[in-house]
């Protein structure tokens, strides 16, 4: 049975968190010291404040049937009563409290499951189609890569302190070519001479400038999948932008480097990375599903099983094998009808169940006397199995209610638009996708549907109001991705009466047209501008104030309760924290409690931008002098400073701290003016071996690394190298010094133009 490994470095790193979790409920560490320590671990606090949600990985949205009962009664005992499905097709908890936390996350590793980089500036959930596997027309099954994948990400230490979150996806079919491209880096299976592999998307994704990743690779052989996304991420860890939240993702270093140079640096970082680790995926080819005859159902169906099986029931490409897609209600599940399904399918010796990227639950490999038995029960799990596929379809972000970034209702839209639907001919729709964020950032996937929505602010008369973007036109068809075009905006009072005049009208012209792009593209896209015209205006609020109320909300719109999200709440925070506190105590009078902390600070607030996280004053000093002291950042002078009582020439220190974060760029790396009587640094590159040109192109890359006026020491061997690379730098315009002849090798001193 298909199911992902938990790699030791886990349990590690589950002992590290449980010291800063033990001295926060102590008192000794800061709530912004904690919060980096949790948020990694997919623990995220909600709108309500005490109250958190857990977020469990699940790759490929994989699941055992006796780690979905262990899910759901954690979410029983420890959470609200009910398990959220993401659109990530993770797990999550909602309503749990900071006296669970270890509790809970030790009952989830006894069964095989981590919230480790659920969330933060991490590796997050790798997704792939739910039905993967057993759909027909796939190239191959994708399930064995992704597990691979993931175990190696997860065991990996840089895999969890990047300069932003790191999103992989896998599709084996061209209709999926989408969620491959609109990614930090996707996978597209293929099959080409019979060999199996991927072609490679990098550099898309979805929020502030959202972009369509580039093709890199047309086709890279199966078992080099992690070489190529650990050499994208060690990259991104290099280069990106770690002080600027809105420009970190992988998106904004291509836009920064461009194409050539990123693909360049790629390169050669996988020339790099097969030197020096394991970089083979160990694939685990999957047991094969019992031959059966193919049956067909031998007792007649209701009326209301017939039209169950015609929206949901899908035949695999396993004959006499069937999938069946389970709609959950904003992709929410009880714990007990979940208990109620485990049980149910208990007798099943294959895997039979996985979470989707669009909230929903698809069991897998079930035979034909399995699905007259199921259908009552589905009832029990959500009450859209027996509507329309389209309701289930509708992806929802979790919204204002609880997220803190989260603008409009994004659930209260979704009830909206149900109710506004009921009575709509919508099986005559099935396969249109509605997709409903509650801000810009893209958790509801907006921009690939077919009709998406995300929350914003309006105002009429001085007075703000609820509203939402309009977006439509996501091309997910091998060969032309496209994102969803912004075509306006609409009031949420209005939402729902603007879907389903949408629809109606999509569905007097479909006749004529292949699908809804075709239809978008032609006369969709005018036809739904007139109908956001005709819902343009709301009254003044002195007429009526519904349209001021946020939907299902009973008190008047504000954003009230929104906070600074967490997603990226990561070291960097620490720094900016530390700085902070430094600069307000340096104006202070001083006292030798005021010293004690200037040198705390001073000593601590920069060890982060050497992956140092000091858990006391004497740790952060010593970890201060190896790194910013010994290495000439800092005067050794301020040495004798770090021991002992505190001097008020700690006070210096700490200008000269501050002095050199103001030469620090966006990657954390120390360039300019540095601190008096500091020494510059010269990165040391090790060439031999290394033969022609391959030598002067990872001397272009190392050059590219540093600043104008910077310089690096490069190692070359004697004979073509230490002709050919010094004279290419020079014609290149950096300035070459004289080779000194190390006795059976060459050391040239290399400074940027």
């Amino acid at each position: 049975m298909s199911s992902y490994e938990l790699p030791s470095s886990i349990a590690d790193d589950l002992e590290k968190f449980k010291e800063v979790y033990k001295d926060y409920l102590a008192g000794k560490v800061d709530n912004m010291l904690f919060k980096a320590a949790r948020v990694p671990f997919g623990i995220y606090e909600q709108r309500e404040r005490g109250s958190f949600m857990i977020r469990t990985k699940l790759p490929g949205g994989i699941i055992s049937l006796e780690q979905l009962k262990r899910l759901a009664e954690l979410a029983e005992r420890f959470g609200d009563g009910r398990l959220h499905i993401t659109t990530r097709a993770g797990a999550q908890i909602h309503g749990v409290k900071i006296g669970d936390f270890i509790e809970a996350i030790e009952l989830l590793h006894a069964v095989g499951l981590t919230n480790r980089g659920g969330g933060g500036n991490t590796v997050r959930n790798i997704t792939a189609k739910p039905l993967s596997g057993v759909a027909k027309g796939e190239a191959f099954d994708i399930t064995p890569h992704l597990l691979a994948l993931n175990l190696k990400m997860l065991e990996r230490k840089d895999s969890y302190n990047l300069p932003r979150k790191y999103k992989i996806a896998f599709t084996a079919d061209g209709e999926d070519s989408l969620n491959a491209e609109a990614t930090d880096i996707g996978f597209a299976a293929k099959v080409r001479s019979g060999v199996r592999g991927f072609k490679v998307f990098v550099c898309g994704g979805m929020g502030g400038k959202s972009k369509i990743g580039l093709p890199l690779i047309e086709f890279l052989p199966e078992d080099e999948v992690f070489l190529l996304a650990q050499a994208v991420k060690e990259v991104f860890n290099e280069y990106g932008n770690r002080r600027d939240k809105s420009a970190a993702r992988l998106r904004f270093l291509l836009e920064q480097i461009g194409f050539e140079k990123f693909r360049c640096i790629t390169y050669f970082k996988c020339y790099e990375l097969k030197g020096s680790l394991d970089w083979r995926l160990n694939l685990k080819e999957l047991p094969e599903l019992p031959s059966i005859l193919s049956e067909t159902c031998s007792q007649p169906l209701n009326v209301d099983e017939a039209l169950w099986r015609q929206r949901f029931v899908i035949p695999q490409k396993q004959e006499g094998y069937f999938a069946v897609k389970v709609p959950l209600y904003l992709g929410d599940a009880s714990s007990e009808s979940l208990k109620e399904l485990v049980n149910a399918l208990a007798h099943k010796s294959v895997e039979c169940i996985r979470f989707g990227a669009d909230q929903n639950i698809y069991l897998r490999n079930l035979v034909e006397e399995e699905l007259t038995a199921l259908h009552p029960l589905l009832k029990r799990v959500s009450p859209l199995v027996d509507k329309p596929a389209l309701i289930g379809d509708i992806s929802v972000c979790a919204g204002a209610l609880t997220c803190q970034l989260g603008i409009t209702n994004s659930r209260g839209a979704f009830r909206a638009i149900e109710k506004k639907l009921a009575n709509l001919p919508l099986d005559e729709l099935s396969g249109l996708k509605i997709k409903i964020s509650g801000c810009p950032n893209s958790c509801g996937r907006h921009l690939t549907a077919d009709i998406g929505f995300y929350g914003k602010v309006k105002r009429e008369g001085g007075v703000s109001y609820p509203a939402y973007a309009v977006v439509a036109g996501a091309a997910v068809k091998d060969g032309r991705a496209k994102f969803a075009e912004n075509i306006g905006d609409i009031s949420a009072f209005f939402l729902a009466d603007f879907v389903a005049e949408a629809l109606l009208t999509w569905k007097a012209a479909k006749a004529d047209f292949k699908d809804f792009t075709a239809y978008f593209y032609d006369k969709g896209a005018h036809g739904l501008k007139e109908i956001l015209a005709r819902y343009a205006n709301i009254p003044p609020f002195e007429e009526d104030k519904n349209p001021y109320y946020d939907l299902y909300v009973n008190e008047i719109f504000s954003l009230k309760g929104r906070g600074a999200g967490e997603c990226s709440a990561g070291m960097t925070d620490l720094l900016e924290a530390d700085k902070t506190a430094l600069e307000k105590v340096l104006q202070e009078e001083p006292s030798p409690s005021k010293l004690s902390l200037i040198r705390l600070y001073a000593t601590r607030m920069l060890l982060v931008a050497r992956g140092e996280d000091a858990r006391d004053a004497l740790e952060a000093a010593k970890l201060f002098k190896l790194h910013f002291i010994d290495t000439g950042l800092i005067s050794a002078k301020f040495t004798p400073l770090l021991e002992g009582e505190p001097q008020e020439g700690v006070v210096q220190l700490a200008e000269a701290v501050l002095r050199l974060y103001s030469t620090m760029d966006n990657t954390l790396k120390f360039t300019g003016e540095l601190s008096e009587g500091a020494v510059k640094a010269v990165k040391l590159v090790d060439l031999r071996g290394v033969a022609c040109p391959l030598n002067f192109v990872k001397t272009k890359i190392e050059l590219a690394k540093v600043r104008s006026g910077d310089a690096i020491e490069v190692l070359l061997d004697d004979g073509a190298p230490i002709e050919n690379v010094p004279r290419s730098a020079a014609s290149e315009g950096h300035t070459v010094s004289e080779p000194i002849d190390e006795g059976g090798y060459w050391r040239v001193r290399i400074e940027k133009k």
